[in-house]
């Protein structure tokens, strides 16, 4: 049993919960070492206060169980079977008469919960949603190793690219020139689609990379971030290409201000949502309060984006370990939009920045 399935078994013992039935591919290798992208066909671990667990998984897959180091029962399925009719052996050999069946209610589908029910009319379905997210936040030595190393591998992408650029150069070429560079840098893939704006585009703070050609005097937004191991990165920075004029030289720094203000915030025990008001502050002293139209970040680790949000509102605290995206902006129709974007590791005097590229780019 590893000591993430062994914190989660005692979680049910505490919450009075008889099983937690879990569908999220990453909590799945979170708990168990096993990692598939089962695309449509059903992968599922089952906890029980009691019994061993069960993965279940596709028939194709069960050489990959075995060689992950998993410990606990297998259930496997063909193509041509019902996976729902291996479920409910399963379930109704370890657990005849549950009360209390936990579930990922941001994960799991209303048709697979629709099956769950069919199973067991008459349970009650609780949330196990907030055990895991406090299991995940706070990363482990070796998780942030592949998170240092997914974000040096975006930053040279980054480095590299951007140090070629060239009049009439698209939007799509380069977020082609990105995605490649890092894959030939050691990624196993792009962390989330890569978004490069030219222009009055970037006030969109996800907008969508076109045919539109890079001119001289452009602002140049890029967003991306790297997927090592089974970690993420995801950083963004905007320049001018050509060189910035007076008044965008003086918004870039000041978002940079903002952005430094954020991640002096990040320390344990600070509330979270004093962290988007740091930036925010310095926005809105400025006169760009209005044009902040985001929250200034949030968790980072195997997905993209995880717990916490960092928004205003969010009254809980931070916690040392914990790995957040702080990316200020300003995003303004018709001129353009900045975001600039670290990775920081909250510490005991204030955010530990995992990036090594400057805030502040001239290419």
């Amino acid at each position: 049993m590893t000591a993430v399935i062994k914190a989660w078994t005692e979680a049910l013992t505490e919450r009075e919960e008889d099983a937690a039935v879990l569908t999220n591919p990453a909590n799945i290798y979170y708990a168990s070492g096993f990692y598939t992208d089962p695309h449509e066909r059903l992968l599922m671990l089952i906890l029980f206060q009691h019994a061993e667990p069960i993965l279940v998984c596709p028939e194709m897959e069960k050489t990959l169980v075995e060689k992950s180091g998993w410990h606990g029962s297998t259930v496997t399925y063909t193509d041509s079977d019902d996976p729902w009719e291996s479920v409910k052996k399963a379930l109704h050999k370890q657990m005849p008469n549950p009360v209390r069946i936990a579930v990922e209610k941001n994960h799991l589908s209303v048709v697979r919960f629709e099956k769950l029910q069919h199973i067991y009319p008459g349970v009650r379905y609780t949330d196990f949603e907030r055990v895991i997210v406090q299991s995940r936040q706070v990363k482990s030595t070796e998780e942030l190793i592949q998170i240092h190393q997914a974000v040096d591998i975006a930053e040279r992408a980054l480095e590299t690219v951007a140090a070629g650029l060239r009049e009439g150069v698209t939007e799509r070429q380069v977020v082609h020139q990105l995605e490649d560079a890092m894959k030939q840098g050691g990624a196993d893939g792009a962390a989330f689609e890569t978004i490069v704006l030219f222009g009055e585009k970037s006030a969109y703070p996800h907008g969508v990379p076109s045919e539109a050609h890079l001119q001289k005097g452009d602002l140049v937004l890029v967003d991306l971030g790297a997927r090592y191991g089974r970690f993420c990165s995801d950083m963004t920075r905007t320049w001018v290409f050509g060189g910035a004029d007076e008044l965008t030289q003086a918004r870039l720094e000041l978002v940079s201000d903002a952005k430094a203000e954020a991640i002096e915030a990040c320390r344990n025990g600070g509330r979270i949502g004093d962290v988007d008001k740091a930036a925010r502050d310095v926005l809105t002293e400025a006169g760009y309060g209005g044009h902040f139209i985001t929250r200034v970040g949030h968790g980072l680790g195997m997905d993209v984006h995880e717990e916490p949000s960092i928004h205003g509102g969010n009254d809980a605290l931070l916690e040392a370990g914990m790995v957040l995206t702080i990316e200020p902006g300003i995003y303004i129709e018709g001129w353009g939009g900045i975001r600039l974007e670290d990775d920081v590791i909250v510490g005991e005097n204030g955010g530990e920045i995992m990036n090594r590229l400057g805030t502040l780019l001239n290419m």
